[in-house]
């Protein structure tokens, strides 16, 4: 039942009864509909009361703006109201006691008076001035200690903000070990559990939320072509109307409604924090200068003059960039998304903007276009390039364009090192500031007698690390995926174009084929930054398969069972995923986890390697999204789940992974 159905419950029972008394032609009394009504306000004032007095302590909020003010007075009138009616529900209610225990005298018949005077709660007893007065002054200590509680409940849950401490080193050694201290520390902060709202709070106040595009300055702006039309692969030269086929179908606009400019690629709750940049120095049709993409008007806005050399946009050194034409940055305004997630922010930007690293990947192979992902890059650098400020708009992921850049040689003039974290690093975005600095490299000059690059250092990683967490006992079944079919639409733009979330799925089963497409295309290509996601799967209604939890192994094509789950998977995947019924509803569950022991072998040092493994796991979940729209299927992508609950939903064991992604497929309704 969702939380609005709980909300209007009493509601909806106490109006179920009065039409019931009606149509037994028994009409409440006035005293009854005002008792009841008085109950029912009662429980609404007590719990919205407390729940508004612990948020405004939990989240720092200002407790005397005026919205506020105006709540209190409410709050202290609905109380006196019902102060005043508490005499008159008080003896009703023994009354209707009374009533129930007593023979009935006179039998009710049709001339009983109805809202009249005999509608009243009768004089008082003996004594009842003082006693009443005793009530009021008993009501005002508990009104007061149920409003001081809720607030320094929400105090000190609001003090459990993540806290970060020094290791009292200063090495790259150190600064490495720090970064990853962070990103444990927030993956666990940033877990939801049902006890979690009591527990813990956001780390700052995020505001409210800022506009979903840059506004515009009078920057000078150039129109690009139409982006909807058909790619030519292979060509020599690529102008302005392939930029704009990758900007477009990466990030572009492609649907408004009801208000919303939805884009090419999805977002959690349609908040499109990514952005785009291009730093230019050779594209055809483009002056050299670093643009930023308006997706709204899908023109490039002249943002800033282009620095000399690819160090001064944070790319180390010139060899980095290789032959590359143009150089795309990709940022997340922290707030967009930060305003509703608050500090699980970071997960989905990173998700968030993984999945349009997909389309991007895919537009550029349609183009023919060279391309590459940078693992390693100056955050900092590429932001003082753009001109935007880190701890708000994050670098967090550069892309090269055209060309056949190469890595950089073993003697070459950088290497990469962990970005020093302070104590209480922070800034004004608290714990999503703090974990992009960890996840944040630094380009180092080498000595001009260095042989090699040095890598940063990581911390020890588990000594073993299976797939998944020991499966139970009788779980050891597998299931080996049937030959992948070709889809029909072989149009990979068409296909991004055309993609939308599906939040409403049929009954009908999904079948055996179309499962082994859906993880088939998941799975391939290679990963392109992280080979840390493992792939599992709750199918609730595939057809020949048990309602369970598997999961994939690529390289046999086969998927072994970890979890049985009967006829209360679809229950027990809801459940999980905070009782969404997006995910109740699917036929199958795809569920993204990463492998702890292999972020510790990414080159830029374990907290590095949590990046990459959230962008990564975007980039499957698109392909994923890609493959079930060119067949006809709905999927949706959702990133809000107990953390606990979803290792145990898949038999993962959240000491060697963490589960990341959910995704929810089937038939559309």
């Amino acid at each position: 039942m969702s939380k609005l159905a709980w909300v209007l419950l009493p509601l909806l029972l106490a109006g179920a009864v009065a039409v019931a008394l009606v149509l037994a032609r028994r009409p409440p009394t006035r005293i009854a509909l005002n008792v009841v009504s008085s109950l029912l306000l009662l429980v609404y004032l007590s719990i919205t009361a407390g729940l508004g007095i612990f948020w405004v302590a939990q989240q720092h909020l200002p407790v005397f703006d005026w919205h506020y003010l105006f709540g209190y007075a409410t709050v202290a009138l609905l109380a006196v109201h019902l102060a005043f009616n508490f005499r008159i529900a008080w003896q009703w209610l023994r009354r209707r006691a009374a009533v129930r225990h007593a023979p009935p005298t006179v039998p009710p018949g049709p001339d009983r008076p109805r809202f009249g005077a005999l509608d009243r709660a009768g004089p008082p007893a003996s004594g009842g001035a003082g006693r009443r007065g005793a009530v009021g002054v008993l009501g005002v200590i508990g009104l007061a200690a149920y409003g001081g509680g809720s607030f320094w409940l929400g105090l000190r849950h609001g003090r459990t903000e993540l806290r970060i401490e020094a290791t009292g080193a200063t090495a790259d050694a150190g600064d490495a070990a720090t970064a990853l201290a962070v990103v444990e520390r927030f993956h666990d902060f940033s877990s939801h559990t049902r006890s979690g709202v009591l527990r813990r709070a956001p780390s700052v106040d995020w505001g409210d939320p800022p506009p979903p595009f840059k506004p515009d300055d009078g920057r000078p702006a150039l129109a690009l072509p139409d982006p909807r039309g058909p790619a030519r692969s292979g060509e020599a030269t690529h102008g302005l109307a392939t930029l704009s086929s990758l900007l477009w179908h990466t990030a572009g606009v492609s649907e408004t409604r009801a208000g919303i400019h939805f884009r090419t690629a999805p977002s959690s709750g349609a908040l499109f924090a990514t952005e785009l940049y291009v730093a230019a120095p050779d594209w055809p049709g483009l002056d050299a200068a670093i643009w930023h993409h308006d997706a709204r008007g899908h023109r490039l806005r002249r943002w800033a003059a282009l620095p000399g050399g690819a160090a001064a946009l944070g790319l180390g050194s010139d060899d980095a960039a290789g032959g590359a034409r143009a150089v795309l940055f990709a940022t997340a305004v922290f707030r967009r998304s930060g305003h509703k997630y608050r500090d699980r922010t970071y997960r989905y930007v990173l998700a968030d903007l993984g999945h349009a690293l997909e389309n991007l990947r895919v537009a550029a192979a349609a183009w023919g276009l060279p391309l590459r992902l940078l693992p390693a890059f100056d955050g900092a650098r590429a932001a003082a390039a753009l001109g935007v400020d880190e701890s708000e708009e994050g670098v967090l992921a550069v892309a090269l364009l055209g060309g056949a850049p190469a890595p950089p040689a073993a003697g070459a003039a950088v290497s990469w090192a962990p970005v020093p974290i302070a104590p209480d690093t922070g800034g004004t975005l608290g714990v999503t500031d703090a974990v992009h600095r960890a996840t944040s490299l630094r380009a180092l000059p080498i000595a001009p007698t260095a042989h090699a690059a040095t890598a940063p250092a990581r911390a020890a990683a588990p000594a073993t690390a299976a797939l998944v967490g020991p499966a139970p006992t009788g779980s050891s079944a597998s299931w080996l995926l049937p030959t992948r079919t070709t889809r029909a639409d072989a149009d990979p733009l068409a296909v991004i174009a055309r993609r939308r979330s599906r939040r409403r799925f049929a009954r009908t089963p999904l079948s055996p084929a179309d499962l082994a497409t859906l993880l088939d295309a998941m799975a391939h290509p290679a990963p392109v930054l992280s080979p840390a996601v493992r792939i599992a799967v709750v199918t609730s209604a595939v057809e020949g398969l048990d309602a369970a939890a598997w999961v994939l192994d690529p390289a046999r094509r086969t998927l072994r069972q970890t979890r049985m789950h009967g006829d209360a998977a679809r229950d027990r995947a809801r459940s999980a995923a905070l009782a969404q019924d997006v995910i109740g509803d699917a036929a199958a569950v795809v569920v993204l986890s990463i492998d702890r022991a292999a972020l510790a072998a990414d080159p830029g040092g374990t907290a590095r390697g949590y990046r990459h493994a959230f962008l990564e796991a975007g980039m499957v979940g698109e392909r994923l999204y890609l493959e079930a729209e060119a067949r006809g299927l709905g999927c949706c992508a959702v990133g809000a789940f107990y953390d606990d609950e979803a290792a145990a939903l898949v038999g993962a064991d959240p000491r060697l992974e963490w589960v990341v992604h959910f995704a929810a497929l089937g038939v559309p309704a």
